[in-house]
């Protein structure tokens, strides 16, 4: 995370503190001796947990707490002010491409007989991710995005006659990979909340969903692709190109 970004959350976590304190110490001196008491319930909860009655105390003041906390004007800034910091790192997502330019320059490992390539792509939290538009060489994928979506067109690379492996793991973006006419392709795919399409195969506003679905000549062919993709909210699409 940059220096501004750093510097943007401890201003918002600053102002929240205060916030927390004035209003206790000024406004809601009411909820600040509820909170005592939730407080004081909580601790010797805890300190007799063991018992029924130790548990009862520790829970009643994990929610009056919680109640608190919930009930101040601090808690509801903080939660606005998470909810607009995500809509705008979501926004930016959709707007900002980030492209990765393949380069494999190999380094040596004096210790291990291994070698270290830098891959196609790179886990991110925010942000769209794309193969170039240019050829590269093959390599599978493994990748993890918060949110924002991922391109990955097969068309300006040679698959390995072998079966190629790409994994995509997303909470809230679209997955769309573009598979050449000539490569066979299987897909394994989980989503929550979204929609698929997979060649023909088109499943509009799917819920809590778990596909597996392979064309025709899949395990005859030489040249394959082995698909794994999961996300809570988003489009899968898997196309000819």
């Amino acid at each position: 995370m940059s220096k501004n970004k750093m510097d943007i959350v401890d201003i918002f976590l600053v102002v929240t503190v205060i916030l927390f304190l004035f209003e206790f110490i000024f406004i809601a001196k009411g909820l600040l001796i509820f909170s005592a008491i939730g407080a004081a319930l909580l601790y010797f909860g805890k300190q007799s947990y063991y018992r029924p009655r130790g548990k009862a105390m520790f829970w009643i003041g994990v929610f009056i707490l919680a109640l608190s906390i919930m009930n101040t004007l601090a808690f509801k800034f903080l939660l606005v002010s998470i909810v607009v910091f995500f809509l705008y790192k979501w926004y930016k997502a959709n707007k900002e491409a980030s492209y990765y330019q393949p380069d494999f320059e190999v380094k040596e490992d004096l210790q291990a007989s291994l070698h270290s390539k830098k891959r196609l792509f790179a886990n991110k939290w925010f942000g769209r991710q794309s193969t170039q538009q240019r050829a590269y060489e093959w390599q599978d994928v493994n990748i993890q995005n918060a949110i924002g979506d991922t391109i990955i067109d097969l068309t300006y690379t040679v698959i390995p006659k072998e079966e190629a492996v790409i994994i995509v793991r997303s909470i809230v973006g679209n997955v769309r990979i573009i598979v050449p006419y000539d490569v066979e392709v299987s897909v394994n795919h989980s989503v929550l909340v979204g929609s698929i399409e997979v060649l023909d195969h088109v499943i509009e506003n799917t819920w809590n969903q778990v596909i597996h679905l392979e064309s025709p000549d899949y395990q005859s062919s030489k040249q394959k692709v082995k698909l794994f993709t999961s996300t809570l909210t988003g489009k899968l699409e898997v196309k000819r190109g």
